[in-house]
């Protein structure tokens, strides 16, 4: 064994040293990790993203509807039913079957056809996942890939500290990006407002009902009381005059709900007839410029790690390898 090799194998030694005395390995390495992600990105489709930013508006107009604005602010403030409490109620809503439905037969301008179809005849797909695809038993239906490719085009995110939202549609399209990502804004538009007028149709129908029932015992209240006062026109016993206190609180009590339940039916009838958007848009959609993927620096930097730790493990592996057959 010469001696440099011998004095190598043998005594202490660093894993920064050892990995730095291959490092025409690293070189080499890291050249076919950058090559590997330009060839990869080179067969990616391009897609842009194209957004939407609106401001959530789930909030009834009190101060209009009679309420004082201590009674408006704290209504809002532990209003469950506003959208923007709940961060992902509008990803979820725009993600939903029923929604996905409605997207794939929004007309595609310049394509002549819909989403659905234009996904089927003009979407590309990379060169691996053709060839993955003609040598794979896919289960998937047509109908749920498209499903699957439109449900992740299409994301949400909503700011419950500023009270936004921004819908997002990726596409290979730019074109159809925007138009698209205008579309999700006017179907969940819609959505919103017949779920708020529906909402509020059942809460006009529960006002009138329990206003009836407040009346009915308001109404029977006065009628007993009307009757004991022209019964007993002259109250001189205690019992009598205890009674006729009993009576005019009843009375008195069930004027009072009756009054209030007149009130929530007045609100309840006035939000149903009041229509509203159910947000404002803050930064319409814009055709992207510039794509949003693929990333060849992302690629790039997740390549090169990945050969850096390959090459490590490698280095330090062939010499712990040595070290055993030393000993051996």
């Amino acid at each position: 064994m010469p001696a440099d090799q011998s004095s190598h194998s043998q005594g202490s030694w660093s894993a920064w040293s050892e990995c730095t005395r291959h490092w025409r390995a690293y070189v080499l390495a890291w050249a076919v990790a950058i090559a590997a992600a330009f060839v990869i990105c080179a067969g990616i489709p391009n897609t842009y993203s194209a957004q939407v930013k609106i401001a959530d508006e789930h909030k009834e107009s009190d101060l209009l509807l009679g309420l004082n604005a201590f009674a408006s602010w704290a209504k809002g403030a532990i209003n469950e039913r506003q959208g923007v409490r709940l961060p992902d109620v509008y990803y979820r809503l725009v993600t939903s079957p029923s929604f996905i439905d409605e997207m794939k037969q929004v007309r595609v301008e310049g394509y002549g056809t819909d989403y659905y179809h234009y996904i089927l005849r003009h979407h590309k797909s990379s060169w691996w996942e053709q060839f993955a695809k003609a040598f794979s038993s896919d289960t998937l239906t047509e109908e749920e890939r498209v499903t699957e490719v439109i449900r992740g085009s299409i994301r949400s995110k909503v700011s419950s500290k500023y009270g936004t939202i921004v819908l997002q549609v990726t596409d290979q399209d730019p074109l159809v990006a925007a138009m698209l990502v205008d579309s999700v804004r006017q179907h969940l538009q819609h959505r919103l407002v017949e779920h708020s007028r529906l909402r509020a149709f059942r809460d006009l129908m529960t006002a009138a009902s329990k206003m009836e029932q407040a009346k009915q015992r308001y109404e029977k209240a006065r009628d007993e009381y009307t009757r004991f006062a022209d019964t007993h026109a002259d109250l001189t016993s205690p019992k009598a005059s205890s009674m006729e206190d009993h009576l005019l609180k009843e009375y008195e009590h069930t004027f009072e709900s009756y009054s209030r339940e007149c009130e929530q039916y007045i609100r309840a009838k006035a939000i149903v007839d009041k229509f509203s958007f159910k947000f404002a848009v803050l930064k319409n959609a814009t055709v992207p410029h510039q794509s949003a993927g693929p990333s060849t620096f992302g690629y790039s930097l997740a390549f090169l790690f990945l050969a850096t730790v390959f090459v490590s493990w490698w280095a330090l592996g062939l010499r712990k390898y040595k070290e055993y057959k030393t000993k051996a």
